[in-house]
Formats: structure tokens, C-alpha cells, sequence
């Protein structure tokens, strides 16, 4: 979505702006700062200017602006008038004090704050605790683009943090700025951060229930220069990311460019908000999308009628774009949308992506183009959709154009009436994609992808087709008693918990496919019938294997325990889980007899058999990390004991879904991004998939790396991996450094057979990131890595 040229740009025509604003605004006195708790008003259509009482309330915008307003303080402009020019009061309040309210009074019409063409209509800069409301707000000039023109825009620089803005209840229209969306571009609302000499960023945003239409050319959007990492492909000035940034109840609409965008944020939110008729311009541009941000949600919104014109790559109702980690798309209705439903963006190139992304639990009606375009993204989920291509739509239900893609698609309803079908670049086959117990209806192009759960029969919505306008509008994409998703999904760890509607989801059942979880299975029955914990007193669930049994002496926990042996036995059962996820593979096991190894372990995973022992008297836990192939909706789990002359036991068995801190770990995507260092290598010789990491013998650097974020401080991680040598006696490991000073640590083998090796590490004081490396330490021949994982403990 954005340009690698804008991003390292500088900004200095906003540093530029920012200082001519300032010195206009300098060239009115400031009148002396009031005692906090004042009302000001302002009734611009009065006869003559008084002292902005009540009584006296001045009649021009130069009051306010000579004003440095206190905290609790209240600026009031009466309904029904229009003031000119630009509104820049002055002053912040505070946490103690409590906000400055800009506000309305008296009853009519709301009151304009008409901008008349200048660069901004209402203007805060290095000020905080502010709370505007309840006015309409026009910026139109004579010559649409003649400059950059905003309704609202507030504007920290070198200031540091921040505090507390409110944004609400605004009818902003009429903005014709130029085409710029940088932090001094042109848009309804815009927040911004430059300069580069004190970091800075806004804390504690809430954009909520405006009106912002026929805007050039964002209609909400936001801006940093404080913006840099590598996941945008550049590294000053470092990154300084905004919190506590929610925009809800928004309608935008008719606008040049993207209609909202939250950037440079971690954990925002974007709820309950209407975009329609957005990118009426011929550049790059969607709905409703986050970029540069980590953690947003986006969610109960609906985006219809985008646009795509000439020059536009884009044109989705929703963006996954470069530059973001966990970005969470669900409960959305998208429709009519001239680019179709979803993009996923890492198409940043180098060392730009879009990671760990999930798109769950929405409704997608005649979105045309494509529903799906895939762009770049890794470790990503699309779960849990209704898609609907009507009759006559040409619309492909996936494209991929992208560099490198990782995408699991799982208990999804494709109801395709349309011509389009499945398309993939050379670089980028359908092997590359994850599809898992997915319904497919309507027509079936040769490219409709092998889905080993595939269901094909017509799952018997409600009225298919029926949606109109609101996301209220789509219960014709509900199940009916008879359909064939009812109980027909894989099991997707932390699903969200409800549907569409706010039906429960099921956590350990099998879940309906689709948007809608129409049954009501009991999580406690499905647990409880996999034994786990062998509670039933049988075997019921397990298959044994020679000697083994349940007793009911000395579990570790409840009543009951397994005991295997002698050796050779065991337990196996199939758990579920969902392909392409990492989990852990747990338990608690002793031996009768010391020194005799007790095995806990999955198998059948789609890589290599995982396995967790103890050879102790005494009750001990132990676990294992795995990550499942793109075919897995289950695995092997299993209690054995391989050797020796007594008696094992086991209890308290789980297979546990666990967040892997290290990205594109299985090299999936066909890419060794973000692993780099130079060594852009991969091999096909794989532990699981289609390829796997290579350290090359024959460049210098011999290793992959990447920098791992968002750790905690004093915390113990392991770092797991399939490890394989070329060559045998060549030695290639995995190691883990700058986690806590210079210290190093390190798993490593000289088999060319690939085994799991894992090694742990306890992050310092203060300490958020590691590098991990997939590192030839000695020998010739290459080194192969693959189905890596880095795990909190």
C-alpha cells in the first residue's frame, strides 16, 4: 500500500509548515492564562467582539486563538453560526485539572468552523488532555489541491508523549486538499507526529461517532516520522508507537483516498465504523486497513463500495498491510467492493511483511475482482468466512501477486456462482497455501484447490445473496438445521470464542463452517471424552499397545493415572488442532525404577516426531514445541516407555496452542523473510512442507537471522528447531544472542539425518528482543533448519 520511497522520507515540508504556523499564530498575543473551570464562548455571527463570556462572547476566531485555555476549561461556539478561518485555541489541560472541552452551545444547527481553503480548519500543536465535539467542521478552497488542506489536525512535535484526545460527534465535509497522505498530506481528520530529535507519539485517541465525506484525500488517517523498523524496511528514527488508539462510530464516505487508517500503533482498535464509496482517486488505496502497527483489531465495521480507477493496486473494502505483526480483521461485512474483500500486504519487498495475521468471522458479498488478494504475508490465518461470488461475477475467489505467502485457510464457505477461480504466480504455487476443511459451492474451477477436508455439498444458508446495507443486513448467511458445516470445521485455537452474531464458538469441539457457529456443542463433553487426564478410569479415547492400563494409585492429579509397562507400551490417541499452528505437547510422568526413561510425545505432525522425557521417581512435568504441516487437522499423542524392566506412568496429558515468536519458522512462504544477514537461502530438503532454511557453505556469512520482538523482561523462552547437516560431521545449530548482554546460547548437530534440537534462554532485565540464527558453525556442506520455534516457558 505505501511506497518504500515515502517511507524514508524525512518530512521536512511538514517541519516547514509546522514553523510558518506557528509563527502566524505568534504574530496575536497570547492573553494571559485563566483560572481553570472557565467557559469561553464564541457566537461569530454576533454584531460586535466582546470578552467571550456568555453575555460578551466574541465573534471571530482571533479570541480563541489568543487564548491559552487551562485545564477543565470550556471553548463554546453557539449552533446554528458559522466562524472563518483557522481555529488554533492554545494551552492543555491535564490529568488533575481534567480536559479542555471544544464544544457547542445553545440549540439549532451545529456551528461551522469553515477552514476556507487555509491549511487547516481546527489545529492543536503540542497540546494535550483536549476533547472536541458537536461541530461541523469545512475546509474548501477555491482550487481543489492547490495545498494540503485538513478539518482536524493534531500535531505533536519533539514533544514526547501525548495524553488524551477526543474526537467526537464532528460532521466533517468539503475538505479538497491535495492527494498528499503524508504527516502533513491532506485528509478529514489526521494525526500526526514529526519531527526527529525527541521521540514522540499520542497516547489515549478516541476518533468516535464523526462524520467525515467528500474529503481529499483520507478521510481518517495518521502519521509518523518516528516510524522506522525493519519490518518497513528502514531503521531511523526508531519506531515510537501510539497506544490507546480506538476509532469507532464513524462514518466516512466519498473520499479521494482511504477511508481510516491507524498507523504507527500497537493494540488499536477500529470497531463499529461505515466506510463507503472511498478511493475515487487513481492511487493505491482501500477501505479500512492498519499499517506500521502491531496488535490492531478491526472489527464490526462495514466497507462497501470502494473504488478502483485507473493507478489503483488496490481497491479491498479491507487491508492486512506491510509493516505489522497480529493484526486481528473479524466480525466485518464487506461488499460491492471494486478490489474485493481482503488484501494482505507485505509487499514492501526486502524485509518488509505482514506477520501472524488473522481474518475470522466475516461476511463477504459480491466483492468483486477478487475476495482474496494475496500480496505478501506469513504465518497469517483466513478462518471461518462466508464468501459470496454472485452469478455472472468474474471475481477470482483467491489472487496472489505477492513475493512470498503463508496463509492457512480453514472452515471457510467459498459459495462461488461466479467464473472466477484460484490464481497463483510462478513463484508462489498453491502448495504455498494451507486449505483445511473448507465448503465449496457453486461452480468448481480447475484451480479450486485440494482441500483434504473439502466439503462440496450446498451448505444451506438461510438466502444466500440476500445482504443489503448495514451488518445487520446479512442473516441470509446463517446455517439452516440441515446443513452440511454444521460440526464439519477444525479445531482453530483461540477462535475468538464467537461468531459473527455472537453465538459461543467452541474452543475444544469441532466448530460449524463458516461465519456462523449455528450448533451449541459442549466444550466440557469433547474434553472430557479425549481423557486426557484419564479421569474416565478406562482407556476410553486411547489405544493401547501391550501393557497398559489406568490405575487409580498415586495420580498426580484427581483419581486416576496411566501406568504403561513393561516396556515396550503405550497410549496413543488423535487430538485435534489446525494446520500450520504451533503447540505444545505436555504431560506429567514418573518411572517406577530410576534411570528409566518416560516418553510424552506427538507424531504424525507433519514434521518430525516430538518428544518430551523424564527418568525420575517422582512426578515431573515435561513438554515440547511443534508446529503442524498445511495438511494436519490432527496428531499422534501419545504416553510410551521404550525400555527398562518397570512400570511408567503418566497423567495430565495436553496438546496446548502456544504463541511462536519466531516468524516464518517453517519457510513456507517460499522466502527466508525476515530471516536475513545476506544468506537468502532455502532448500526443499524439508523436516516439514516444501522447504526449509539453508545456511550456505558457500557464502561467507553462513547463517540466518532474525531479531525477535515483543519478549518479556526476566522471562525464561525455548528456542526449538529441525536441525540436518548437508554433510555428516558438519556441525549446524540454532542459537539465541543479545537476549541478556553479550551471552550466547546454542543446539546444534552433525547428523545430515534432521532431529529437534532446542536450547533455552532467560531474557535480562529491560530485555524485549533477541536474535535468533540458524548458524553453520564448522564443516562443509550446507546446513539445513526448519520448523523453528521460539516459546515463552
Amino acid at each position: 500500500m505505501r511506497q518504500v520511497a515515502e517511507i524514508r522520507r524525512l518530512f521536512a515540508g511538514a517541519v516547514v509548515t509546522m514553523l510558518l504556523a506557528c509563527a502566524a499564530v505568534a504574530l496575536t498575543p497570547a492573553t494571559p492564562a485563566h483560572a481553570a473551570g472557565s467557559a469561553y464562548y464564541v457566537d461569530c455571527s454576533a454584531a460586535s467582539n466582546g470578552t467571550g463570556t456568555s453575555a460578551s462572547p466574541w465573534n471571530s476566531l482571533a479570541g480563541p486563538n489568543a487564548t491559552t485555555f487551562a485545564p477543565g476549561d470550556q471553548l463554546l461556539f453557539k449552533r446554528g453560526t458559522t466562524c472563518t478561518g483557522l481555529l488554533h485555541p492554545l494551552g492543555s489541560g491535564s490529568a488533575a485539572g481534567g480536559s479542555i472541552t471544544m464544544s457547542a452551545y445553545g440549540t439549532g444547527a451545529l456551528p461551522v468552523i469553515a477552514g476556507g481553503g487555509g491549511t487547516d480548519a481546527i489545529y492543536l500543536y503540542n497540546q494535550e488532555y483536549w476533547e472536541i465535539s458537536d461541530l461541523e467542521v469545512t475546509n474548501t478552497g477555491a482550487v481543489k489541491g492547490a495545498n494540503a488542506r485538513r478539518g482536524v489536525y493534531v500535531v505533536l512535535e519533539n514533544f514526547g508523549t501525548g495524553d488524551h484526545y477526543k474526537i467526537s460527534n464532528l460532521n466533517i465535509h468539503d475538505v479538497n486538499g491535495d492527494q498528499s497522505k503524508e504527516v502533513n498530506g491532506s485528509a478529514g481528520i489526521l494525526f500526526a507526529v514529526i519531527g526527529t530529535t525527541t521521540p514522540s507519539a499520542f497516547n489515549d485517541v478516541d476518533i468516535d461517532g464523526n462524520t467525515v465525506a467528500n474529503v481529499s484525500r483520507s478521510g481518517i488517517n495518521m502519521g509518523s516520522t518516528w516510524l522506522c523498523r525493519a519490518s518497513i524496511g528502514c531503521n531511523n528514527p526508531a519506531w515510537t508507537p501510539w497506544s490507546g488508539v480506538v476509532v469507532q462510530n464513524n462514518t466516512v464516505h466519498d473520499t479521494d483516498g482511504d477511508g481510516i487508517v491507524v498507523q504507527m500503533s500497537q493494540n488499536a482498535l477500529i470497531d463499529h465504523n461505515v466506510v463507503y464509496n472511498a478511493a475515487k482517486t487513481n492511487s493505491a488505496n482501500a477501505g479500512i486497513w492498519a499499517w506500521d502497527s502491531d496488535g490492531t483489531v478491526i472489527q464490526y465495521n462495514e466497507a462497501y463500495g470502494t473504488q478502483k480507477n485507473t493507478g489503483n493496486t488496490d481497491g479491498q473494502g479491507f487491508d492486512v498491510d506491510y509493516g505489522q505483526d497480529g493484526t486481528i480483521v473479524q466480525y466485518n461485512y464487506s461488499h460491492d467492493n471494486a478490489g474485493g474483500f481482503i488484501l494482505f500486504c507485505g509487499c514492501g519487498g526486502g524485509s518488509h511483511l505482514a506477520s501472524n495475521a488473522v481474518v475470522r468471522y466475516n461476511v463477504s458479498e459480491n466483492d468483486l475482482l477478487r475476495a482474496i488478494t494475496m500480496d505478501g504475508s506469513q504465518d497469517s490465518a483466513l478462518y471461518n468466512n462466508t464468501i459470496y461470488i454472485p452469478s455472472g461475477s468474474t471475481a477470482n475467489v483467491l489472487e496472489v501477486t505477492g513475493a512470498w505467502n503463508d496463509l492457512t485457510l480453514a472452515n471457510n464457505i467459498i459459495y462461488n456462482l461466479g467464473s472466477g477461480g484460484y490464481v497463483y504466480t510462478a513463484g508462489q504455487p498453491a502448495s504455498n497455501f494451507a486449505w483445511r476443511n473448507n465448503l465449496f459451492y457453486g461452480n468448481h474451477p480447475a484451480s479450486e484447490p485440494a482441500d483434504p477436508g473439502k466439503i462440496t455439498a450446498d451448505p444451506l444458508l438461510a438466502s444466500p445473496g440476500s445482504g443489503g446495507t448495514g451488518i445487520g443486513s446479512v442473516a441470509g448467511y446463517q446455517l439452516t438445521a440441515s446443513s452440511p458445516a454444521i460440526g464439519a470445521g477444525v479445531v482453530v485455537p483461540n477462535n475468538g470464542g464467537k461468531d459473527y452474531w455472537g453465538s459461543a464458538v467452541p474452543a475444544t469441539c469441532a466448530p460449524d463452517i463458516g461465519a456462523d457457529q449455528y450448533s451449541s456443542p459442549s466444550d466440557a463433553t469433547c474434553l472430557a471424552n479425549e481423557n486426557l487426564g484419564f479421569e474416565k478410569g478406562t482407556t476410553s479415547g486411547w489405544s493401547a499397545w501391550n501393557s497398559a492400563s489406568v490405575v487409580n494409585t498415586g495420580a498426580h492429579s484427581g483419581t486416576y493415572d496411566a501406568r504403561v509397562g513393561p516396556s515396550p507400551a503405550s497410549l496413543e490417541q488423535y487430538v485435534p488442532v489446525a494446520p500450520r499452528t504451533t503447540y505444545r505437547v505436555s504431560g506429567w510422568v514418573k518411572s517406577a525404577v530410576a534411570g528409566e526413561v518416560m516418553n510424552v510425545g506427538v507424531k504424525n505432525t507433519g514434521g518430525l516426531e516430538t518428544v518430551a522425557s523424564s527418568s525420575g521417581t517422582s512426578w515431573t512435568f515435561v513438554s515440547a514445541d511443534f508446529t503442524t504441516g498445511a495438511t494436519n487437522n490432527t496428531v499422534r499423542l501419545y504416553c510410551y516407555k521404550s525400555s527398562g524392566t518397570g512400570n511408567g506412568y503418566c497423567d495430565d496429558m495436553a496438546v496446548t496452542p502456544v504463541k511462536n515468536y519466531a516468524i516464518n519458522g517453517n519457510f513456507e512462504s517460499g522466502h527466508t523473510v525476515p530471516w536475513r544477514n545476506g544468506d537468502f537461502s532455502l532448500t526443499s530438503t524439508a523436516a516439514n512442507g516444501n522447504a526449509a532454511g539453508l545456511a550456505n557453505a558457500s557464502l561467507t556469512s553462513a547463517s540466518l537471522f532474525q531479531i525477535v520482538t515483543g519478549l518479556t523482561p526476566n522471562t525464561t523462552y525455548r528456542l526449538t528447531g529441525s536441525l540436518a547437516s548437508q554433510t555428516a560431521g558438519t556441525t549446524t545449530a540454532l542459537e539465541a544472542k543479545l537476549y541478556n548482554g553479550s551471552a550466547v546460547t546454542s543446539a546444534s548437530t552433525t547428523s545430515s539425518t534432521y532431529s529437534k534440537q532446542s536450547t533455552t534462554f532467560t531474557t535480562g532485565a529491560g530485555v524485549t528482543s533477541a536474535r535468533i540464527y540458524c548458524h553453520l558453525v564448522s564443516g562443509s556442506g550446507d546446513g539445513y533448519c526448519d520448523e523453528v520455534t521460539l516459546t515463552q516457558q
